[in-house]
């Protein structure tokens, strides 16, 4: 079942006095993106937290914070001076060298500069454990979420199928009319004057051909199986569905350049709002 991109999870790990907290929360995000905050941890513990967050949630925007509860109290605050200090020095020597005036704030957060010390503390196990467990929070945060995305997207995949079923009914009636309305036009041009039936069944063949959408709704309905068919894998299929939705697009886009008729125009009208409504729910699947 397909996944959103966005989810919060809470694990923690540890007996008696000492416990480690993970909490994330994930949100939309092209790529995968991790952001570590809170207790300052050893290049191997973050290393390993990494590679859990990669392999289980894969995409998006993570933000991370890592809390050490010790004896009942979560571990204080201590200020990072050298870093601020260092930054500072490097703001002023940007200021004097080249006369722009940064804000520290557009450069670091608290998080950067306030820290949890002695990291040596944590039990690295416990560390993995902890994450692992806000991970799998997020997981199923993200199915639930998914599945009423799912919900939505069947919906609206119903009504795109009902739509392009009923223009194709319509379109033989359609091209009728037009047909009439380009006979009377001729007609009344050459002002009594006999037509060449035959010259006349050539030109009205070669309108039909430039508006036949034949190919584009065979094309639509491929689409839409397709879609249907990806809301079920457990795969991430974010990219594969938001490249349908664009095909989608380019097939109704198509069909409206070819339209003739007030009626085929609203239902190509009706069937990009629903396909451009799909397409903006799709950026929040995994």
């Amino acid at each position: 079942m397909i996944q959103s991109m966005t989810g919060f999870g809470r694990g923690t790990a540890g007996k008696g006095s000492s416990k480690v907290i993970a909490l994330i929360k994930a949100v939309n995000g092209r790529f995968l993106d991790i952001k570590i905050r809170g207790v300052d941890i050893n290049p191997a513990d973050e290393k390993n937290i990494r590679d859990i967050i990669s392999e289980k949630l894969t995409r998006g925007t993570i933000h991370v914070n890592l809390e050490f509860e010790e004896n009942g109290k979560t571990q204080s605050l201590s200020f990072n001076k050298d870093r601020f200090e260092a930054i500072e020095k490097i703001l002023l020597k940007v200021q004097k060298e080249y006369g722009r005036h940064l804000n520290l704030g557009d450069i670091v957060n608290a998080n950067d500069l306030f820290t949890y010390s002695d990291p040596d503390s944590i039990d690295s196990n416990q560390l993995a454990k902890a994450v692992d467990k806000a991970c799998s929070e997020v997981i199923q945060m993200r199915k639930t979420e998914g599945g009423k995305l799912k919900i939505d997207f069947e919906s609206r995949l119903s009504k795109l199928e009902r739509i392009l079923s009923q223009l194709e009914k319509e379109l033989p009636e359609e091209f009728s009319k037009r047909e009439k309305r380009f006979r009377a036009r001729i007609s009344e041009l050459l002002n009594g004057t006999p037509v060449d039936e035959n010259r006349l069944a050539q030109e009205i063949a070669m309108i039909a051909e430039k508006s036949d959408v034949t190919e584009e709704t065979v094309r639509l309905k491929s689409h839409f199986q397709q879609f249907n068919s990806m809301l079920t894998i457990d795969d991430s299929a974010g990219r594969r569905l938001n490249f349908l939705v664009q095909e989608m697009g380019r097939e109704i886009n198509t069909i409206g350049s070819k339209s003739y008729s007030e009626k085929v125009v609203n239902h190509v009208i009706t069937l990009k709002d629903e396909a451009e409504k799909i397409r903006e729910q799709i950026q929040n699947i995994l």
